[in-house]
């Protein structure tokens, strides 16, 4: 497995509120990207309170993977919670992987992206309110929200629902792990496209470099990890 990643501030805001980390266990390697919530003050504390408590708690559990990483989940949301001198919150999205399978969880809208052969196989949720107009239908009062505000994330109630999931990887797949830095500002297609025909390192610069460009001017903190599995034992 051989992975690069990235953390920049952007081109517009003040601090850099996204946050980034990862472990590396005896059998498998945790994925962490966190983005506090934008219009809610201490949206860094937020984000780095989650991201040090999952790192913390996932290394130091027993247990399935599944299990390992349900209960970093919840220790990093109760974690933000406890945390919480006003209100104050931020996205979580983690992904351990361990030989052939890549076990998800995300809370909020940074996203997970599956890849093989240049294709996107797999993409996790937005948690938002254009989410719940599109698949559930919100009534009259969802015309007048923003579409992009998100409705689950830690830090918005003790109970919060957190999504798993996971997926079989094969050798050349990709995982990409993201704040809405780059989602929001690079379409899909460009994703795909660097992704496919670069190393995880050269498509990480290329990225980069889009989202700094002129045309784009990163106007939000961008921050990935781009992952690639290498020869399955």
């Amino acid at each position: 497995m051989i992975y690069a990643s990235t953390s920049h501030i952007g081109l517009v805001p003040k601090e850099n509120q996204d946050a980034i980390g990862h472990i590396d266990t005896e059998l498998e390697t945790l994925f962490v990207v966190c983005d506090g919530v934008s219009g809610l003050p201490n949206g860094a504390l937020a984000s780095h309170t989650a991201l040090d408590s999952i790192l913390a708690n996932y290394s130091k559990s027993s247990g399935s993977i599944e299990m390992k990483l349900k209960s970093a989940m919840q220790n990093g949301q109760r974690s933000v919670m406890r945390a919480n001198p006003k209100p104050m919150g931020t996205t979580a999205a983690a992904c351990s992987i361990n030989e052939d399978t890549a076990y998800i969880s995300w809370c909020g809208d940074s996203r997970i992206y599956h890849f093989r052969g240049g294709k996107i196989l797999w993409i996790s949720i937005d948690h938002n309110v254009l989410h719940d107009i599109l698949n559930k239908g919100s009534g009259r009062s969802g015309m007048f929200m923003n579409p992009l505000a998100l409705n689950r994330f830690f830090g918005r109630e003790f109970e919060v629902k957190i999504d798993y999931h996971s997926l079989k990887v094969e050798e050349g797949d990709q995982i990409l792990i993201c704040s809405d830095g780059l989602s929001n500002f690079l379409s899909e297609t460009d994703i795909v496209h660097t992704v496919k025909n670069n190393s995880p390192f050269a498509a990480s610069d290329l990225m980069e470099r889009k989202l700094l460009s002129e045309e784009i001017g990163a106007p939000d903190n961008f921050t990935w990890y781009i992952i690639q599995i290498e020869k399955i034992i």
